[in-house]
């Protein structure tokens, strides 16, 4: 028997303000990896390091905001995940 799951409204509310989050967040992601792409042709690799910090704390802040949507604490080893974009930016493109 298959047992189905009940969504409140509240609930509801949660995933989209997590998927609006994560589509926020992900815009200045994306740019910030075409301008670290375009510092390191420039042969300006300090300055494309720091917009790697940035963009790590970028996603930190986004993993955070979704766990305090979903009423769980921020301060996990999880919201590490959120730098993962950021290093794989560096990886591919330094």
């Amino acid at each position: 028997m298959i047992r189905r799951r009940e969504l409140s409204i509240e609930r509801v509310q949660r995933w989209v303000i997590t998927f609006l989050i994560l589509a926020v967040s992900s815009f200045p992601l994306g740019a910030l990896v075409a301008v670290i792409h375009r510092l390191v042709e420039e042969d300006r690799r300090s300055d494309a390091s720091i917009l790697l910090v940035v963009m790590a704390l970028l996603g930190i802040l986004a993993l955070g905001a979704i766990r305090l949507v979903h009423r769980c604490s921020p301060a996990t080893a999880w919201i590490l995940l959120g730098a993962l974009p950021a290093v794989i930016a560096g990886v591919l493109i330094l």
